[in-house]
């Protein structure tokens, strides 16, 4: 079963969401290896492999260790902050409790430690945000999209109306239904609601 890089257990306005990411990951049972499933939205991630805009699975094998430092990072917070909260206050206030029926003691203890996971939660969300932000930086997936072009010949296109279709032998057949006449036979793309669109525009013919 894949795992979302997220915590459930935090309130919702500390989820950093972007539209596009949704990292997801399997842990191997055996080897505890990390190995990054998705990056991003199905749907983007199926136009981004289409038009050959990214080499996601070079982006996989690149960010499964960090995904896996990010996890370890997770849990190392997790369990050093219970460890502090067993040792140091919830021992001493079982003990006060036992010996003196220091009742007040472990009711405030008891406070106290829920206070200080939720904290310690909220601060592992912050750094999963952060971290999720830098790797979606990195990428660059807005400048890629951008920067994506397809060239192609008078002969590999058809017209009709305001419509227009590229049929090329590197790429699956594109269609823009507004396409616009311009100087140079050439496919960009744009981003937009997690999915890809191709844009073409066809050299005016004389």
């Amino acid at each position: 079963m894949d795992l979302k890089v997220s915590l459930k257990d935090v309130p919702k306005y500390l989820n950093w969401k972007d539209p596009a990411l949704d990292l997801r990951y399997n842990v191997d049972t055996d080897t505890r290896d990390v190995a990054l499933t998705r990056v991003f939205d199905p749907q983007l991630e199926e136009d981004l492999e289409r038009y050959q805009i990214l080499d996601l699975q070079g982006v996989k094998q690149k960010y499964s260790l960090e995904i896996e430092k990010a996890e370890q990072q997770v849990y190392f917070y997790r369990i050093a902050n219970l460890m502090f909260l067993f040792l140091l206050i919830l021992a001493p206030a079982v003990a006060l409790y036992f010996f003196q029926s220091d009742w007040i003691a472990l009711v405030f203890a008891l406070l106290f430690i829920f206070l200080m996971i939720f904290l310690v939660e909220c601060f592992n969300q912050a750094y999963l945000n952060k971290f999720q932000k830098k790797l979606k930086d990195e990428i660059g997936l807005e400048q890629a999209v951008h920067n994506k072009t397809i060239p192609f010949e008078n002969d590999e296109v058809k017209v009709h109306g305001s419509s227009a279709t590229v049929l090329t032998n590197l790429y699956p057949e594109i269609t823009d239904p507004n396409y616009k006449k311009g100087k140079e036979n050439i496919i960009r793309f744009g981003l937009k609601d997690s999915s890809i669109h191709p844009l073409i525009t066809v050299k005016t013919l004389k």
